[in-house]
């Protein structure tokens, strides 16, 4: 949601774009035309990354103003193939696996596919795994320029975990986080239910089960979801997970703030710019002396581990990070 109230035109948002080329006069006569309701040059040039709502010095949020211009006006033009792509998980059949009735349930929301391997193993033994359309949080329509459809699912989604009757649900995906503890916010909509972070329950197993822990001594970069911008304060536990299992990671350039997008929400429309960013980010972690990636999406995973081979650097998802630690899998 943005608050015009909190705008007050510094510019910083867009100068501080790792996409766009602005310099602040730019950017505070484009967040004006935006204010007004015109449509300046970003919302079409937008990558969607949402890393300006993070940026904003004064939480105005101003990625979902010009999220909701692309609603309006279709200038992000996306492919009408990916959004009937997109549209085709709302057909993915619900699965509900029951685990221990003491123990929390874990949400793959649409990536229980391509997960299968890392939730089989004893970090998550004994959790009750859902899936498929029932559990699908939609944050994902943010970058094909249609936030409405968030707002529209927000309420059922949370009906629907809320049914498991369980006081905590982990959030294996960072989008199903991102929508329970901002979007939901947003939209006054109440979770009745405690809502945990993929990053926080990792770190209290390695903690549980520090005595089998094996420090690893590798030097990496860390991914950081489109997501995880609109709840950048859970990060702490990736540090805490860092530290337990004996990595550092390498100062680069491109993290944090400045961290870049995988390249996957451009791929539908420009792929050619897609791909320097991919190279530019890739770069950046070898040039630093990463000798593994770490990743939290499974897309970031998907679109980034053959550069990352590429570059002699060991694409890695934060749960195999902790199996091998623990020697549950051979590094």
């Amino acid at each position: 949601m943005f608050y015009a109230e909190r705008c007050d035109f510094c510019g910083e948002c867009l100068s501080s774009c790792q996409y766009l080329d602005y310099d602040e006069e730019r950017a505070q006569k484009e967040m004006k035309e935006l204010v007004e309701g015109g449509c300046p040059p970003v919302v079409a040039n937008c990558v969607t990354c949402v890393a300006c709502n993070q940026v904003c010095p004064n939480g105005a949020n101003p990625f979902d103003l010009i999220n909701e211009r692309q609603e309006e006006t279709g200038a992000l033009s996306i492919p009408k193939e990916s959004f009937e792509k997109f549209a085709q998980l709302h057909n993915l059949p619900s699965k509900v696996v029951s685990g221990d009735p003491e123990k929390p349930a874990m949400n793959l929301c649409i990536v229980g596919n391509m997960v299968k391997d890392q939730v089989a193993g004893s970090l998550f033994s004994g959790l009750t795994l859902v899936e498929g359309a029932d559990y699908f949080c939609t944050l994902g329509y943010v970058h094909l320029g249609k936030p409405s459809i968030v707002k529209e699912n927000i309420s059922k989604f949370v009906e629907n975990l809320a049914a498991l009757e369980k006081d905590e649900v982990i959030c294996f995906h960072d989008d199903c986080y991102a929508t329970l503890k901002a979007k939901a916010d947003e939209c006054h909509v109440e979770v009745p239910f405690k809502v945990t972070h993929l990053f926080e329950y990792l770190a209290e197993q390695l903690k549980e089960r520090q005595n089998e822990i094996k420090p690893l001594g590798l030097k990496v970069a860390y991914q950081a979801p489109c997501a995880s911008r609109y709840s950048p304060e859970k990060d702490v536990y990736l540090d805490e997970i860092f530290d337990l299992v004996g990595v550092k990671r390498v100062s680069r350039k491109h993290e944090g703030m400045k961290g870049l997008c995988c390249g996957a929400p451009l791929m539908a429309k420009d792929r050619e710019r897609a791909m320097k960013i991919k190279l530019k980010n890739i770069e950046d972690a070898a040039e630093h002396g990463a000798e593994a990636m770490i990743f939290l999406c499974p897309m970031c995973f998907l679109n980034l581990r053959k550069l990352c081979r590429e570059r002699n650097i060991r694409p890695i998802f934060i749960s195999d990070l902790c199996y091998y630690a623990l020697g549950e899998k051979e590094y």
